[in-house]
């Protein structure tokens, strides 16, 4: 008699583990469908994963984890993430992932519409870009294009111009966790402001050696038509320019810019590897950075005699 209890029992816990292995329906999520974020002073809240899970069952005993994220920042279940903090610069209509995961592996998910608000009305979100010479003036009308998308395929697309001191401010954010943006600066008007024969006799000393530049800057200034070195072919696009034969350099570009914090690996060829020309932001970034600088080079001018404010 005892013979059959035991294979009675040992069949049942064959099924189960056979159960458990054959196991694929996922748990059953049910979120809200919308939910508003007020943000208080100081400026920043957390979210926890029940804010916005209604229930979650399984059709398997065992333990169901549950995660959240930012729409866009990441894919498949938030290994840990069981919080999200929201900040001022976030305002506005935005999307949240809760997910859930059963102990087979099982997972679903589903996204709730999120409203940012200002609760305290004294938490005002901005952002500000700065375009300086790399002895620190600033550099006037340079227009900075913001461009990027996330993975719903929504895209931004904004302008902005730096007044005569370079910094330029605004209220409100200029991209949001989740979204692939680009900032690139550009300025291309007065290719002759600061450009005169002593930059093209400097510009001669540099290549023969007499006097080579000490500054990846001043460098890059001298590679008139920008092909990542620097040669005599500079110096005759400068010279037609001085004497009125063209009316812009190569690419019809004035000035470059590169981001203040890149630090050049060989500073003697700034060209190798190539410099960057923009501020990326990830679709992983959070919180995403609100300020921004650029160091500006005025093309053909050496000797740094260009007025930034041209």
């Amino acid at each position: 008699m005892n013979r059959y209890v035991l294979s009675f029992f040992a069949l049942l816990f064959s099924i189960s583990i056979l159960s458990a292995q054959t196991d694929t329906i996922p748990p059953a999520l049910q979120c809200k469908s919308s939910l508003i974020v007020p943000v208080p002073i100081p400026c920043f809240t957390t979210v926890w994963t029940s804010d916005f899970v209604v229930s979650v069952t399984d059709n398997e005993p065992g333990p169901i984890q549950t995660g959240i994220r930012k729409r866009c920042t990441g894919s498949g279940f938030p290994e840990g993430d069981t919080t999200l903090v929201f900040l001022s610069y976030e305002w506005g209509a935005t999307q949240v992932e809760a997910w859930a995961r059963d102990a087979a592996g099982n997972t679903s998910s589903c996204t709730v519409a999120v409203e940012v608000t200002d609760q305290s009305g004294g938490c005002d979100p901005a952002f500000s870009i700065y375009a300086f010479l790399p002895d620190g003036q600033g550099i006037n009308s340079v227009w900075t294009e913001v461009k990027g998308g996330n993975c719903l395929g929504d895209s931004i697309l904004n302008q902005y111009i730096t007044p005569v001191n370079g910094m330029y401010l605004q209220f409100g954010s200029i991209s949001r966790p989740g979204y692939h943006t680009q900032m690139k600066p550009s300025k291309d008007i007065n290719p002759l402001n600061g450009v005169t024969t002593y930059d093209l006799a400097l510009i001669q000393k540099h290549i023969l050696g007499i006097k080579p530049f000490d500054s990846p800057y001043t460098i890059i200034a001298a590679d008139a038509n920008q092909d990542g070195q620097v040669t005599t072919a500079d110096i005759v696009e400068l010279r037609k320019l001085i004497l009125g034969i063209t009316q812009a350099l190569p690419n019809g570009k004035s000035w470059r810019f590169v981001p203040t914090d890149y630090v050049f690996p060989d500073p003697a060829d700034p060209f190798q590897p190539p410099f960057p020309e923009m501020i990326v932001i990830p679709n992983m970034a959070d919180p995403v950075p609100n300020t921004f600088h650029f160091t500006g080079v005025k093309l053909g001018d050496v000797n740094n005699s260009a007025d930034p404010s041209q």
